[in-house]
């Protein structure tokens, strides 16, 4: 069932167009990210389902009804901030309630609501407690907690987790996720972090420039980057990308595809082969990572970074095989070109 449906959906400021037309469905109950660099468009795209922007052209439809012009109050969504937007004269429990409260709902229903959405994230003990008293985690869970309350037909998470710390960040991205299965609610998330996106949605929306780059699972986006701007901007750290005939002049014996411009390999795909190798790279700069390490150095003029659990130092020459890594072709146009040999090198 769809459950948000945007259809043709155009943003303009005078004659600065920031989204030259947008079509997406959501499903009930899906986790959806929306997932870009700075500017593309993607808060401005979740501000506009919320009532936050006004439309430029297009239609926003919740559950079939048009949102159209319709007061953000009334619209069944529930957001929340980057900033937490609490009210810092309240406590914990007046912050909760206070859109029930706005909407003229009984006393009671309404502790009973706070005192039950508390228990879900675990604020029980901190109800009594002012803004100014909690963590940073503790105020993002407050701010959850009041979209929750209204029990809305949709969540909207406008980057919620930026200005956490990287543990409380790891921990907050567990708990959403855990929150969204018990919920089983329908949930639209903003962020530039792509590893957010990668670890939370269902389905990510990649955006560039106010359009839609690919849609798909986190998988999908990985394993299959429709263009060479998801391919870079989907992985940790940022895929490799060497000219065609540099990698021809590398690797004589590697295959290429008719129309290939380029060919991107993923760090963690390079295959390191000391006994089997068909090119060498100086490694100019180690990152130990724990688990492996980063090898930075140059192929062919390009810059190139290897991720292995081999142990290597600066200095030494990195032995790979790039005929036996896992390898995307890409266009004059920067268009993945699909093939069989490379779904089964994938």
């Amino acid at each position: 069932m769809t459950k948000l449906a945007i259809n043709n959906l155009t943003k303009a400021y005078g004659d600065n167009v920031v989204i030259p037309k947008v079509d997406l469905d959501i499903h009930d109950g899906e986790f959806v990210v929306f997932v870009g660099p700075s500017g593309c468009g993607k808060s401005t795209l979740l501000r506009m389902i919320a009532g936050l922007e006004s439309i430029s052209g297009g239609e926003i439809k919740l559950n079939g009804k048009c949102l159209n012009g319709i007061h953000p109050s009334e619209r069944e969504v529930a957001m929340v901030f980057q900033s937490y937007a609490l009210y810092p004269h309240m406590t914990v429990e007046k912050n909760m309630g206070f859109p029930l409260k706005m909407a003229g709902t009984d006393k009671s229903k309404i502790a009973e609501k706070v005192s039950e959405t508390a228990g879900h994230l675990q604020l029980d003990a901190l109800l009594k407690r002012l803004p100014g008293e909690l963590s940073g985690g503790q105020r993002q869970r407050v701010a959850i907690g009041r979209a929750i309350v209204r029990d809305p037909e949709l969540f909207l998470f406008d980057e919620p987790l930026s200005n956490l710390d990287a543990k409380l960040r790891g921990e907050m991205r567990v708990y959403l996720k855990q929150l969204h299965q018990q919920l089983n609610a329908t949930m639209v998330y903003v962020t530039h972090d792509q590893v957010e996106a990668m670890t939370l949605a269902d389905k990510i929306v990649v955006l560039n420039k106010g359009e839609i780059e690919q849609v798909g699972a986190p998988e999908e986006l990985y394993n299959q980057p429709v263009n060479r701007f998801v391919a870079a901007f989907i992985g940790t750290p940022v895929m490799n990308f060497l000219p065609v005939d540099t990698l021809s002049r590398l690797v004589p014996k590697m295959q290429v595809f008719d129309g290939t411009e380029s060919v991107g390999i993923r760090p963690n795909q390079v295959s390191v082969c000391p006994q089997d190798y068909d090119c060498e790279m100086l490694i100019k700069v180690v990152e130990p990572l724990g688990h492996a390490r980063l090898y930075y150095g140059e192929l062919g003029g390009e810059t190139f970074v290897v991720e292995s659990d081999l142990r290597f130092e600066q200095g030494d020459k990195l032995p790979l095989n790039l005929s036996q890594s896992v390898s995307h072709f890409f266009d004059h146009q920067e268009q993945r070109i699909e093939s069989k040999a490379i779904a089964n090198a994938a």
